[in-house]
């Protein structure tokens, strides 16, 4: 729509008069008397561009209460930031060893403080060797303390209820391979419980015979 002339000599009477510095002034003055066209005085909306590659990745640093750094670049197109870009933010930066990776590995796997451990490397680098040699060593086996006994002296034990205290009392010295009792080892000692057997059950038919013959007496 064009402008009357009346319009245009009250705009320009209204400019000498208060000669405004610059445009942004002049619209401002012209505006409040209602002289200029709506879309003169609308102020351009500006386009917000996100940080952030997706809403995915907005949302979780505002849940997480991340503080994205000035001048941080993401690892997304554009240098956008990601959910990843995030969550190594989240963690921090992590620490660099001066160690082979096969050394780093077996401290993780063997529970060795690798900042710790001094390298034998060029420049002090930690090497597998130099966390191999830190590895906890097995503990030593413990020594049986029980008699060792091979099947047939085991079996022999069984019959006759050889107890290892009966063993032991007897000094008993094993003749089989490391010290191993055999069922030979223990002839005398079997041999000691048949006679005390045969002498209790002799025993018993003699208290056997006299009951019998107490009883006839009484008869």
């Amino acid at each position: 729509m064009a402008t009357s002339a009346d319009t245009l000599s009250t705009i320009i009477d209204l400019l000498l008069k208060h000669k405004p510095t610059d445009r942004d002034a002049a619209i401002k003055l012209l505006a409040k008397k209602a002289l200029l066209p709506k879309k003169l005085t609308e102020t351009p909306k500006v386009k917000q561009v996100s940080r952030f590659a997706s809403k995915a990745a907005e949302e979780f640093a505002e849940a997480k209460g991340i503080e994205v750094p000035e001048g941080f670049k993401g690892t997304a197109n554009g240098d956008k930031i990601s959910v990843k870009d995030l969550k190594q933010l989240a963690e921090g930066p992590k620490k660099k060893f001066n160690a082979s990776p096969s050394a780093q590995q077996f401290a993780r796997d063997n529970g060795i403080d690798i900042s710790k451990v001094t390298g034998s490397g060029a420049e002090g680098k930690v090497l597998l060797k130099d966390v191999k040699d830190l590895k906890p060593s097995a503990p030593a086996p413990k020594e049986r303390t029980g008699l060792k006994l091979s099947p047939s002296a085991a079996k022999l034990c069984k019959q006759w209820e050889i107890e290892e205290e009966d063993i032991k009392e007897a000094e008993i010295t094993g003749s089989g391979k490391d010290g191993t009792i055999v069922a030979k080892d223990l002839d005398e000692l079997v041999e000691e419980i048949k006679n005390t057997k045969d002498s209790d059950e002799d025993d018993s038919d003699v208290d056997s015979d006299k009951d019998e013959e107490l009883f006839i007496e009484e008869n």
